[in-house]
């Protein structure tokens, strides 16, 4: 996982919406930071992983180790 998904996924753990993620990065200058990028990264993770949805996704990175519990 890399440095931008680590932060979406991060992010979104903590309750932010995609959207709030994409200005998070922004007024960071995280790049990149569109909206865009941060479904489609969310999509990537989602394929890696083989989740369904979002939900799911975290429930697997949870398991995983990638959060913590």
């Amino acid at each position: 996982m890399n440095k931008v998904q680590k932060t979406i996924i991060n992010k979104m753990a903590e309750g932010y919406t995609q959207r709030e993620v994409a200005e998070y990065l922004k007024q960071r200058n995280l790049r990149p930071h569109s909206l865009s990028t941060v479904e489609k990264e969310v999509n990537k993770l989602k394929k890696i992983h083989g989740a369904k949805t979002t939900v799911h996704l975290f429930v697997l990175l949870l398991r995983q180790g990638f959060l913590k519990d």
